[in-house]
């Protein structure tokens, strides 16, 4: 593995006819680079990964919205025989491609990233996935996100953001292990002319973390130096990762696991109790008297 990847075609890996499907040499590259036994992929889509695991031998498991499981609600660790060597995803963004509804299924879903309303739920609702593979990769182990720029469309209202950059500020400085570029090719866009300012883009990032000793719910979210404060660390997002791993609990355990997971939130707010009350009351469903449970 190098850091410019460049695959002219996909690969016999998957379904060509899947839009934006990832390439199955960029998974056979990781895997021939780290030698994993188990390699999950949170956002299968047509199976490429998967395809690609059995030609190689590599044990596999395959998780995916539209097989209902939800990097952001559902815990990907609780979907897996043991912690894994490598969790990888490839997840929708911006508003290029829409998934629900469309590519499958007659209904939006909530956990859709391809159906964010703004480039801050998009960030949101990344962490919390990227906290989530992070969890349910083993230690020394490698999570992964591959993951491009983007311009335009509703969601980006004509601007540049390059969601890389977020992601790499959203999770641990010193477990960054490594960022690859990977070329695009056959894109819609490849043989249209541009004139003036505007640079098309023609690459995304193959992100890779290795995670070290810590926990997650041992990383304190103050670390400005490893995790950003702005709109993607959130109460929200604190009490997502608690509940994803409670799954239902009494408020008290409620009150400890998310001391742990945002010291700095609650280092702010003297009155943070009553503000995980009135998160939990918005976004969470109160199973009975001082019990909730994910919605």
């Amino acid at each position: 593995m190098k850091s410019v990847m460049s695959f002219p075609n996909r690969g016999p890996w998957g379904k060509s006819n899947w839009r934006g499907n990832t390439s199955g040499h960029v998974i056979r590259e990781i895997i021939e680079h780290f030698s994993p036994k188990l390699f999950v992929d949170a956002c299968e889509g047509s199976g490429t990964s998967g395809d690609v695991c059995r030609d190689m031998g590599v044990e596999y498991a395959g998780l995916d919205l539209y097989k209902g499981q939800d990097f952001t609600k559902d815990f990907i660790l609780d979907q897996l025989p043991r912690p894994a060597d490598i969790v990888f995803t490839h997840p929708p963004y911006a508003d290029m491609i829409t998934y629900s509804g469309e590519v499958y299924g007659n209904e939006a879903i909530a956990g859709d990233t391809s159906r964010c309303q703004s480039p801050e739920e998009f960030i949101s609702k990344s962490q919390v996935m990227l906290m989530n593979q992070r969890e349910a990769t083993r230690e020394g182990g490698i999570y992964a996100t591959l993951i491009g720029d983007h311009r335009g469309g509703t969601l980006g209202r004509g601007n540049f953001r390059s969601y890389q950059s977020d992601f790499i500020q959203m999770m641990p400085k010193d477990e960054l292990l490594s960022v690859t570029i990977k070329l695009q090719h056959n894109c819609l866009s490849d043989n249209r002319q541009y004139s003036g300012s505007f640079v098309p883009i023609m690459h995304e990032y193959l992100l890779l973390w290795k995670k070290k000793q810590k926990s997650l719910f041992e990383i304190s979210f103050d670390m400005a130096s490893e995790m950003t404060k702005r709109v993607a660390t959130t109460w929200r997002n604190a009490i997502r990762i608690v509940m994803m791993k409670l799954k239902e609990a009494r408020l008290s355990d409620i009150y400890t696991e998310v001391e742990k997971v945002a010291a700095n939130l609650v280092a702010n707010n003297p009155n943070y109790k009553a503000k995980i009350r009135q998160t939990l009351q918005k976004h969470f469903t109160n199973v009975e008297r001082g019990v909730w449970a994910v919605a």
